[in-house]
């Protein structure tokens, strides 16, 4: 009888025991130096704040904001062209002192919508796609403002079709024969670098 009953107590202790482990703790109490008061800790408790400045955030401009220009020591000039406008748009890059430039023939539509092209007057069409010129030309960031507006001075007609300019950055050039690099690289026999030297060598009056 006397183990039924110990082992009946033992039962309702861990019942108990089970019970207790449900409800919370209390808070630690931490006994310090007999005299002081004790310590109790509060709950840990976290803030989050939303950075007002931004500083942790890379800046973004959008290409409408004043003086926007993407970070690059260089650009792609890239211009789809109506093809007989070329001829003008290279010799006037030419004494800019423009030298590297690529020319391909492309096919699309834009407003135009696949509509007949003018051209001296009279109206053609072979398909759905107008024949384009697209010319690319990589340059220094000091000249793709000057570049760009000599293409639309010498390209524009006034008309539908006449085409557009995309920008893109360049993070590097390299030149394969020699594997020269950045500016080096990027720099054509007797283009703009050999004409301003040549302008500022002879401005300088020499001494003796």
């Amino acid at each position: 009888m006397a183990s039924t009953s110990i082992a009946k107590s033992n039962i309702a202790i861990n019942a108990l025991h089970s019970r207790l482990q449900r409800f919370p703790k209390p808070a630690t109490t931490i006994s310090l130096t007999p005299g002081l008061r004790e310590f109790r800790p509060s709950p840990l408790s976290f803030t989050l704040k939303r950075a007002t400045n931004g500083s942790s955030l890379p800046i973004i401009r959008a290409e409408a904001s004043p003086g926007y220009v993407p970070e690059a020591n260089f650009y792609k000039v890239e211009a789809i062209l109506r093809p007989w406008r070329i001829p003008q748009v290279s010799s006037a890059l030419l004494k800019m002192g423009i030298r590297g430039v690529t020319v391909s023939d492309v096919r699309g539509f834009g407003a135009q919508g696949g509509s007949t092209e003018r051209h001296a007057g009279s109206e053609f069409s072979e398909d759905n796609f107008i024949v384009k010129v697209k010319m690319e030309i990589v340059v220094s960031k000091n000249q793709v403002e000057e570049v760009i507006e000599k293409i639309v001075e010498e390209a524009r007609t006034g008309e539908i079709g006449d085409g557009k300019i995309f920008l893109t950055p360049i993070t590097d050039i390299i030149r394969v024969r020699t594997g020269e690099r950045g500016e080096k690289a990027e720099r054509m026999m007797g283009g703009r670098a050999d004409m301003s030297s040549a302008g500022s060598s002879a401005r300088v009056p020499k001494t003796t």
